[in-house]
Parts: structure tokens; C-alpha cells; sequence
């Protein structure tokens, strides 16, 4: 049967070999070696449960098979055998790593109890092996649904603040822009009556009305400017917007350095070759939320090496795709980081700065665009995370 539990017999004695071999033929599938190095062929082929092996043997000895066995990513039990039985040789053989030895000469029912036992401790290690693995994947199912429900979340919030802050400010903006209006026609009015009196009567009153227009001068660009942080605000939120829709990657892109420009001029330079690209399918909110997070991480990054850094944003069609590239001259991520940095809740900036869903996030805002993230980084070297996204959704 082929389900049946496969036992490798290993022994340069034929008469030794033919006897195990037979006594475990009845419930295994049971294969012959006559020597170790013969045997390592045999173990890639036939993959056996359980080896039953002679210890001392030409070429290669049983204890020397073991520890090469051993190496292997889910390697079979062994069970050595020796002829002399001496407790330090029995103490050797565990120690490399055996399941069990028998000495010879030994009772062939022995030998049933002792390869059983290794059947079905191999058994219970693949099962715990299938165990962890299930729980490994529940873990990170978990994790990013975590991970989802947080980005979700933050950009509901993000959405009713934008609209009650742009809503707080639209209101007395709409009276400084009239106030301003006014001053400006009050100012041209003022103007137009000097331009018809006598010079030495209205001298006082150009120096006011210089003052006058100056300050509605000001008062305009400040309120154009208030105008324009809201503008970029609402954009960078989507508001009014359905979720997924087609739209140009590079205008999220330009809010989003627009709201962070104020840290941004203080910590790095930042150099932007944006290549020519067309719509895509997407959710803008996600992808100015996934740009914001790439960005304040370089920042974070630079802000760690306490002098000024550069940020440089690339973008470019690759057949089907549009690709984003994001890279800084910060620390860098060590080696033993880089494959951690995507988990939910590693952070390395502590927890009282980083919650360690920035990235998990950004990840996962891909994934739903059918894209990827790629990042390739170390200490003190650039860091450079890629974002790949296809232009079209699926269906």
C-alpha cells in the first residue's frame, strides 16, 4: 500500500540486511543500501519515514550518516545498530542525534517495538509540523486583518476630519476673503479721490492708503494660502470620491508632499523624476495614504542620522505596470530587520513613537491593488522601497 510507513534498511552484510528487511516487510514499505554512501542516493528517492542502519560500515559509518541526515530541512528517524553493544557507543549515537539503537544480536520483535516507535514519533512531528504551520498562517491572517481593520479605520477618521476641519475653516475664510475684497475696493476708491484733490491735502491720506493695500495685499495671500491647505487636505483625503476609481497616481503624489512640505524643507531634499504615466485603477485615499506612510518613514530614517538627508521619488510605466520608488539616505535596516519590517507591530522606533502597522499597512494597500512592495536596504546604505501596481483591476 502506498501509504504505508517507509523504513531504509542500511547494512554491508547481506544476510544482515535481507534479515531486517524481511522481519519489517509485513505493515512498511522497506528499501535496501548496502553501505552509507549508496544510501544517501536512496534517502533522496525514496524519502523513508525511519532508517534502520548498521554503525560500522565502509565509506561511510552509520554515526557519519546521521549527522549528514540530520542536516536535512525534516529529516527520517534513525535507528542504529551495533555489534557491540558498549554503552559509550550507544551514548555516542544519541548524542548525534539518534531516535534508538539496538545491539546485536538482538529479538526481532525488539526491532518491531523499537522502528513502531520511530513510525510513530515521525508521525506526531509531521503532524506538529502541519500544526504550526496552520497556526503560523492563522497568525498572519490575523495580523493583517489587524492590519486592514486599523487602515480602514484611520481613513474613516481621516475622511470626517478633513471634512469638519475644511467645513471650521471654509466658514471664516469665506468672511476674511470678503474683508479682503473689501479693503482691496476700498483701497482703489481712496485711490481714485486723492487723483482728484490738491497734493497738499491728501498726503496723509496716502500714507494710510499705502498702508491699506499692503495690508490687504497680505490678507490675500494668507487667505489663499489658508484656500490652498485645505484644497490639498480635501484631495489628499478623496472626499466625495468613490473608492475605486481611475486617477493619476502623481496628483495624490503632490498633495501628499504638499501637506508634509513644512517637515520635509526642514529635514531632507527631495528630487522627484516622474516619468510619463497613465490612469490607473485604484483607491486614491489608499495610495495617499500608503505614499504618506513610505514618506514619513524616510523621514523617520533620516531624522536618525541628526543631519540633513535627500528623498528621491521615481516614477515609471513597466508594461502593465506603474511603479513608485521611494529611496532615502537614512540609517538604513540591518539585515536581520528587513524580513521583519512588514510584520504588524515590529517597530524598531520604540512604542512610545512607532505603533509598527506604518508599513504592514502600506503592504496590505498594495496587496488590495493587486501589487507588491518591494524594499532592499542596509546599515548605513539607502533604502529603497518599490511599489508595484498594475494599471487595470481585475474583472
Amino acid at each position: 500500500m502506498n501509504d504505508q510507513p517507509k523504513v531504509l534498511v542500511i547494512d554491508d552484510e547481506e544476510a544482515a540486511r535481507f534479515g531486517v528487511a524481511r522481519a519489517l516487510s509485513q505493515g512498511y514499505r522497506v528499501q535496501e543500501a548496502e553501505d552509507g554512501l549508496k544510501a544517501l542516493a536512496a534517502i533522496e528517492s525514496f524519502r523513508p519515514d525511519v532508517i534502520v542502519s548498521d554503525i560500522n560500515m565502509p565509506g561511510m559509518d552509520g554515526i557519519s550518516l546521521l549527522k549528514h541526515v540530520n542536516q536535512g530541512a525534516e529529516p527520517p528517524l534513525v535507528v542504529l545498530i551495533t555489534a557491540y553493544g558498549s554503552e559509550q557507543m550507544a551514548i555516542e549515537a544519541l548524542r548525534a542525534g539518534a531516535h534508538n539503537y539496538l545491539a546485536k544480536p538482538f529479538e526481532l520483535e525488539e526491532l518491531r517495538l523499537v522502528v513502531a516507535g520511530a513510525v510513530d514519533k515521525q508521525r506526531l512531528i509531521r503532524q506538529n509540523r502541519h500544526y504550526l504551520k496552520e497556526l503560523e498562517r492563522t497568525l498572519t491572517e490575523l495580523k493583517e486583518s489587524q492590519a486592514a481593520r486599523v487602515q480602514a479605520e484611520k481613513l474613516a477618521s481621516l475622511g470626517r476630519l478633513v471634512g469638519g476641519v475644511a467645513h471650521e475653516i471654509n466658514n471664516p475664510l469665506g468672511v476674511l476673503q470678503s474683508g479682503c475684497g473689501i479693503l482691496e475696493v476700498a483701497a482703489r476708491r481712496i485711490s481714485e479721490w486723492c487723483g482728484n484733490q490738491p497734493a497738499d491735502t491728501t498726503s496723509q491720506v496716502k500714507d494710510f492708503l499705502e498702508v491699506l493695500t499692503a495690508t490687504a495685499s497680505r490678507s490675500k495671500a494668507a487667505c489663499e494660502r489658508i484656500h490652498a491647505v485645505v484644497t490639498n487636505l480635501r484631495q489628499f483625503a478623496q472626499l466625495d470620491r468613490a473608492d475605486m476609481q481611475r486617477a493619476q497616481i502623481h496628483d495624490g503624489l503632490v498633495s501628499t508632499l504638499r501637506l508634509l512640505r513644512h517637515e520635509l524643507d526642514r529635514q531632507a531634499d527631495v528630487v522627484c523624476e516622474l516619468g510619463d504615466l497613465p490612469e490607473v485603477d485604484c483607491n486614491p485615499r489608499a495610495l495617499n495614504q500608503l505614499l504618506m506612510n513610505l514618506l514619513l518613514n524616510a523621514m523617520d530614517a533620516i531624522r536618525l542620522t541628526g543631519r540633513r538627508g535627500l528623498i528621491r521619488i521615481r516614477t515609471w510605466r513597466d508594461g502593465e505596470s506603474v511603479k513608485i520608488e521611494i529611496a532615502d539616505n537614512g540609517v538604513g535596516i540591518p539585515p536581520e530587520n528587513l524580513s521583519k519590517i512588514f510584520d504588524p507591530g515590529f517597530t524598531t522606533k520604540g512604542v512610545q513613537v512607532g505603533t509598527g502597522l506604518g508599513l504592514p499597512i502600506c503592504l496590505q494597500i498594495a496587496r488590495s491593488h493587486r501589487g507588491r512592495i518591494d524594499v532592499s536596504s542596509g546599515p548605513g546604505a539607502a533604502t529603497v522601497f518599490t511599489v508595484a501596481l498594475p494599471l487595470r483591476a481585475a474583472g
